[in-house]
């Protein structure tokens, strides 16, 4: 993580109800492509969120059995 701005907060529901969030926008470095992202952050929420409307506009492939992880342009 390059750079993380703060933006504001956020009521969400989540499996254990609803929860206050506080949303960031980050700045990342991946594969020497920079990319800005929505950070989520919450008091006892201990993984990392990455929003479904940012993944909806990159190409994501996860091959687990590889270990291996492509994110971006084809």
């Amino acid at each position: 993580m390059q750079d993380l701005r703060y933006i504001k907060e956020r009521q969400m529901n989540t499996a254990r109800g609803e929860a206050q969030f506080s949303l960031y926008e980050g700045t990342i470095i991946f594969d020497s492509q920079q990319l800005t992202i929505p950070v989520l952050a919450a008091e006892g929420v201990p993984e990392i969120l990455i929003g479904l409307a940012w993944l909806e506009t990159q190409r994501l492939v996860v091959d687990r059995k590889a270990r291996v992880l492509i994110l971006g342009e084809d």
